[in-house]
């Protein structure tokens, strides 16, 4: 008998996580290419985060990636980032290269690829109202002024995390107008995205009055599970294009999956696992 070999561990740290649909969408991709691999959750709290981080390494976890609310607290536990991690201060992929944690950002690329096939927008010369100003709206506020976007708006209900955010990108992208405020959006927006975690639960007001949306606009809500959110529901019925993180999460999940494995990842599979998993998951 061939003697089993314990399978490679990869997996997600963040709190609350026990919603995440990764597993489902990873395992799925490990199973197609028969791979000893598992994908789990370590849902630690802010606590215990710095021993978590640690002890992923110790163990030999291969790679994992990092959600609300540690995408930018992670960083200074990682022994290197890579250039577009660095350039947006947040990581929500890290692969262990021989011992040393590399922190990569997949969630840019997964949100411009979901933004242009699923809502079909194209960001060059639109304007742009982004709510939130954590880890997720880093990368795609990065993401967007890369892509030309004429202006960007972060609210937030901490203005100063929204001013620090706009700074950031204004240093990289000099031609894009971006501002942060704590109020809601001008009338002349063509895209609305909720990159905040208000909607994760039932009892979440919603992060905006759809009242107060212009017609025209598109609306990009990162949340997927409950699916629909509350903020797609409502926009939907206005007769606003409106659609949720699924498409974000298969792209930064698919890069994610090349990253560690160095595998082409199996896009269908694990697009297929998601949506089995979200149908599977309505309260």
């Amino acid at each position: 008998m061939k003697k089993e070999t314990a399978p490679k561990i990869y997996g997600l740290i963040g709190y609350p996580i026990k919603h995440s649909l990764s597993p489902a969408m990873h395992n799925a991709a490990f199973k197609k290419l028969k791979m000893n691999a598992l994908y789990m959750l370590f849902e630690k709290t802010r606590e215990e985060f710095p021993a978590a981080v640690r002890q992923l390494k110790v163990m030999g976890v291969r790679g994992f990636n990092v959600t609300v609310p540690y995408k930018e607290e992670i960083i200074p536990y990682l022994d290197g980032l890579d250039a577009q991690a660095k350039r947006i201060g947040a990581v929500n992929t890290v692969l262990n290269q021989k011992g040393r944690l590399i922190g990569y950002n997949t969630d840019a690329l997964g949100f411009i690829a979901s933004l242009k096939e699923d809502l079909d927008f194209i960001p060059q010369g639109k304007n742009i109202f982004i709510i939130g100003a954590g880890g997720a709206a880093r990368a795609i506020g990065f993401a967007l002024a890369k892509e030309k976007a004429k202006s960007i708006v972060f609210c937030d209900c901490l203005a100063e995390k929204a001013e620090r955010l706009s700074k950031d990108i204004k240093g990289v992208f000099p031609d894009c107008l971006v501002s942060g405020q704590a109020r809601g959006p001008a009338p002349t927006i063509d895209l609305l995205v909720n990159a905040s975690n208000c909607g994760m639960k039932d009892s979440d007001p919603l992060p905006i009055e759809p009242k107060i949306l212009p017609a025209g606009i598109k609306v990009y809500d990162i949340i997927y599970n409950p699916s629909p959110t509350k903020l797609v529901k409502e926009a939907g019925k206005r007769g606003i294009k409106a659609i949720n993180g699924l498409g974000m999460l298969l792209g930064q999940g698919t890069a994610a999956f090349e990253i560690w494995t160095k595998q082409k990842a199996p896009v269908v599979i694990m697009r297929g696992a998601l949506r089995k998993a979200i149908s599977g998951n309505h309260h």
